[in-house]
């Protein structure tokens, strides 16, 4: 199994429940963990076990200004999928099977589907309790229509999708087990 992770945290800042999870997965599995960068920071490039963490330039609270133009959203857009088109999905010799999204400020929803064959959205936190532009908040709308499997960490977020799955922060492991065999 090939994944690409889009992640709203830098891997090093991630704990208990996606970490939980990710350990969890086989070895021989491929992750990708494409964080975001964090100016002040590194870029990152290395691997953690069966993950590998790359950066990438994505929206961020305080750039607002800059990314309320939708020709920087877009250029940043295109850069970013390039740098995945030659440096992930070649690397993993195709598209991979699914690609997880918590971090609804980078791409269009459509732009996913060009990087995997499935795309599992991952609720964590909702765009609209951190004040961030209507933007966001429509790409976090239409990425969770468009996905083909919904993955929520709060009961009341199945809002968003009937069939969304939950999967408590605490690293609910029977109910991961059930649902990993159906991605």
């Amino acid at each position: 199994m090939k994944i690409i992770f889009f992640a709203e945290v830098q891997w090093n800042y991630m704990h208990h429940r996606k970490r939980g999870i990710l350990s969890r997965l086989p070895n021989n599995w491929e992750i990708y963990y494409i964080e975001p960068f964090r100016l002040g920071t590194k870029w990152s490039w290395y691997e953690d076990k069966n993950v590998k963490v790359r950066s990438i330039f994505c929206y961020k609270k305080g750039l607002d200004k800059l990314f309320n133009f939708v020709l920087v959203r877009r250029f940043v857009a295109a850069a970013n999928a390039l740098f995945i088109k030659f440096f992930v999905v070649r690397s993993l010799g195709g598209p991979a099977d699914v690609a997880i999204v918590s971090n609804y400020g980078i791409f269009h929803p459509r732009v996913f589907g060009k990087f995997a064959h499935k795309l599992v959205v991952d609720i964590n936190d909702i765009p609209a309790g951190f004040g961030v532009p209507d933007w966001v908040e429509n790409n976090f709308n239409q990425t969770v229509k468009a996905a083909d499997k919904v993955i929520v960490s709060s009961k009341e977020w199945q809002r968003y999708r009937q069939d969304a799955v939950f999967i408590g922060n605490g690293v609910d492991f029977e109910a991961f087990n059930i649902h990993r065999r159906n991605l």
